[in-house]
């Protein structure tokens, strides 16, 4: 039996980070990492093995800094544990005791109960290896593939597949693409995007049946319409895996993940866990949120690192503003905070704000891309709610700054006077800023009022 100081129960993002940051706070201190697989994947990177990357090895997560940080790493996977005597059951046979435990055991596909589901030619977006190369394989066999589900994962994959020179059509229960994150002006220039490349997009559709024998030959929607097809990929969304956590005795819930507080610690005082398995809340409302994001996992993974002992950090975490960016058709597209829908829902007395520009000045520099922005306020306390983008590369740092901006509580005057550099061949200009102007497209209609 061996003992640790740290072990850390995951190898993804969260788990590397949490890691790195118990080196960083505790340089003391032995940490060892267990994750299943011999070789992880970068999550993010996993739709583009289907024609960006060469090799699904190109997207691995390298050991490095593992490796340079002293922390040991051991390939095997969890089957028990017992938080009491604070040990865990390997496959392998062996035993392992630690002082304080992180739980990082991420997320597996959503089987939804489709009938057909389990035929041949229905794939999945897993983080496993071998899976996804054999995936590779087959999607060069193929020529029509339709695509059940039209979030970000669905979008990102229907965009290589494309590229491939696939037909692809993309199915999406809720009214527009890209439901969970962003409004249906947004959602509709995404399909757009899909249309002008060639994809067929239907929406506000479920798909009640995929037929075949033992291999899928196509798939039957609610409304009766049937589509040929040669494979089914289904990214309708991941959930929690908390098996582990079950078995510990730790506070869950089935839907959203292991149940935790502001310092990522769990219901057992010496647990701590991070990333997909995690149960979040919405940074501006406190409910309970879907969306899992390689970021909030590693922004999770940095302050449970540093709060395992005692608290050395006075920073809790402060909840999940689901702020992601993707590209799809060389069209970039970005999103923070709360929709429109999602403030009107709540009853929240809301203003939008508007601004279309240009990311460089003059516009017909090289490398100039047109920028639509939407900004949303609180009406009466005039905080930044949420803001969506559309443009070119230069949306994944525009919804950077303005998910600071709402993580920060800034006020529509406040982002009015906000000091900026710009410059020619980097930036809007300072007299078409996005950001500012979108602000003030939204004052602007109070005043009116």
């Amino acid at each position: 039996m061996r003992k640790y100081d740290i072990v850390i129960v995951g190898g993804g993002p969260g788990g590397v980070t949490a890691a790195l940051s118990g080196r960083n706070t505790y340089p003391d201190k032995s940490i060892l990492l267990i994750r299943r697989e011999e070789i992880a994947l970068i999550p993010c990177g996993v739709p583009y093995i289907l024609h960006s990357l060469e090799k699904v090895e190109d997207d691995i997560l390298p050991n490095s800094p593992l490796e340079k940080n002293n922390i040991e790493l051991l390939i095997d996977e969890v089957v028990e544990g017992d938080a009491e005597t604070k040990t865990l059951a390997l496959k392998s046979g062996e035993e392992i005791t630690y002082d304080r435990l992180i739980l990082t055991t991420g997320s597996k596909s959503f089987v939804p109960p489709i009938p057909g589901i389990e035929k041949g030619g229905v794939w999945f977006v897993k983080k496993d290896i071998q899976y996804l190369k054999e995936f590779k394989n087959k999607v060069k066999e193929v020529n029509n593939v339709v695509i059940v589900g039209g979030g970000f994962i669905g979008i990102e994959v229907a965009d290589e597949l494309l590229k491939e020179n696939k037909k692809v059509t993309i199915v999406e229960k809720f009214p527009s693409l890209l439901p969970l994150s962003m409004d249906n002006e947004f959602g509709g220039m995404v399909a757009d995007v899909m249309k002008k490349q060639g994809a067929e997009v239907v929406v506000g559709k479920s798909v009640k049946e995929i037929t075949g024998s033992q291999k899928v030959e196509g798939v039957t929607l609610e409304d009766g319409k049937h589509y040929s097809t040669d494979m089914v990929i289904v990214a309708v969304g991941y959930r929690p895996n908390i098996g582990l956590a079950e078995k510990l005795g730790i506070d869950v819930s089935d839907r959203y993940g292991i149940i935790v507080n502001e310092y990522m610690c769990t219901s057992k005082e010496h647990i701590f866990a991070v990333g997909d398995c995690v149960a979040k809340k919405n940074f501006l409302t406190g409910d309970f949120t879907k969306l899992m994001l390689a970021s909030s996992a590693m922004a999770q993974g940095r302050l449970a690192g540093s709060n395992l002992f005692k608290i050395k950090v006075i920073k809790e975490f402060p909840g999940d503003l689901g702020t992601f960016s993707t590209k799809v058709g060389g069209v970039a597209f970005g999103a923070t905070g709360l929709t429109e829908a999602q403030v009107k829902s709540r009853g929240i007395d809301y203003v939008v704000g508007v601004n279309e520009t240009v990311d460089r000045h003059p516009g017909k520099l090289p490398g100039a891309s047109k920028i639509y922005i939407k900004l949303i306020y609180a009406k009466y306390s005039h905080l930044l709610l949420g803001a969506q983008i559309k443009g070119g590369d230069s949306v994944g740092e525009w919804i950077n700054m303005l998910s600071a901006m709402i993580q920060n509580k800034m006020s529509d005057m406040e982002i009015d006077t906000l000091q900026i550099g710009t410059h020619p061949l980097l930036t809007s200009s300072p007299t078409a800023y996005p950001i500012i102007n979108g602000t003030v497209n939204a004052i602007m209609k109070w005043y009116r009022e």
